[in-house]
């Protein structure tokens, strides 16, 4: 009994230190990032293609810790809103990360024939097709891009996320001064400096309009000034409106001049700065005050405001809470400031 229980414990013993003494298993991990700040991405840009063409979106970190065996990556690209769908799933053949740290980007999942190329590739035709969906743009909403590291056989080994949030801004809507520059005569407007208020759809942070005046006298149209006259001012502005500069950074508005505007949205997208135009306004500036003018621009602010029961009465200042009266140019100024969102606007009580 005693030598039984000798060598039993003697066995345990060799047992637990060879448990003990086994290195832990190797592991792979992935991690994912956003390289470039675009606004709007195109399917065809994660797709096997033409590299050269394809910008870099997105980057994929690669930690081997000495793994030696194959690993197949996967990228899962679903739209989570509006509307939750699956836009594309697509694996490339099976690789070794031989490198402690390996760097890759979308541009290498986009390389043919490559070592982290995608070669199989499922994409959700139907939500591309969607409205919103132009020339294979992604449609406006937020999306996870999943980035996941498997074995051949399918095993999960690590995976991360990265979620975006893409606009498509299709349009831009002029608000004042003027109207549009095919529909009759051009309404006067009081200078020398008026304040121009536009909207457009797809609104993100960091987006950028480019604001074109031109004098139209000479010109055989307000589409003509606008397309080969010398500007009057030009400016870029992440905001919704711009006051007209009343220094040397603008020619001077002339009473009695007819003038033509117009913005453009540089939308940025994976392949480049993409111009959304507005109509082409225009304007006659007014050297008598125009106060019919400064009306029809007041009931605009009103109209962006979602104030239209106030069209009809004619401003003549404001009072605030404190006692203090703004003029009619600084209620003007604080409105259009409002709609720009440069102030925001908690409630509105009318009394």
């Amino acid at each position: 009994m005693r030598a039984f229980f000798r060598a039993f414990f003697a066995a345990a013993l060799l047992t637990g230190g060879a448990a003990w003494s086994a290195p832990a298993a190797a592991q792979v991990q992935v991690s994912i990032r956003r390289l470039a700040p675009v606004e709007a991405i195109y399917v065809a840009d994660l797709l096997p293609a033409t590299a050269d063409l394809r910008p870099d979106l997105l980057g994929i970190t690669l930690i081997g810790h000495g793994e030696s065996r194959p690993v197949v990556l996967e990228l899962a690209v679903a739209r989570e809103d509006p509307d939750p769908v699956e836009i594309l799933r697509g694996t490339t053949d099976p690789f070794v990360v031989q490198e402690p740290v390996r760097h890759i980007t979308s541009r290498d999942l986009a390389a043919t024939g490559g070592d982290f190329a995608l070669t199989s590739t499922d994409v959700n035709v139907d939500a591309l097709t969607a409205d919103g969906a132009r020339g294979g743009r992604l449609p406006a909403g937020t999306y996870l891009f999943t980035v996941t590291l498997r074995t051949p056989d399918g095993a999960v080994l690590d995976s991360d996320e990265l979620r975006l949030t893409l606009g498509v801004a299709s349009r831009v809507d002029l608000l004042a001064p003027g109207a549009p520059a095919d529909a009759g005569a051009p309404p006067s407007v009081p200078g020398p400096t008026p304040r121009f208020l536009w909207s457009a759809d797809g609104d993100e942070a960091g987006a950028r309009y480019r604001l074109r005046v031109v004098q139209v006298d000479g010109a055989a149209s307000a589409v003509e000034a606008m397309q080969a006259g010398y500007p009057a001012w030009e400016t870029v502005t992440p905001a919704t409106s711009a006051l007209y500069p009343a220094s040397v950074q603008a020619l001077r508005l002339e009473p009695g001049a007819t003038y033509a505007w117009q913005v453009t949205r540089e939308l940025g997208t994976s392949g480049g700065d993409e111009a959304v135009e507005s109509p082409i306004y225009w304007f006659r500036v007014d050297g008598t005050g125009g106060a019919v003018a400064a009306d029809a621009q007041f009931a605009a602010l009103l109209r962006a405001l979602g104030l239209s029961e106030l069209e009809g009465f004619t401003p003549v200042g404001a009072t605030l809470e404190d006692g203090r009266v703004l003029p009619l140019q600084a209620l003007e100024e604080l409105l259009a400031a409002i709609v720009a969102g440069e102030i925001a606007l908690l409630s509105v009580r009318l009394r």
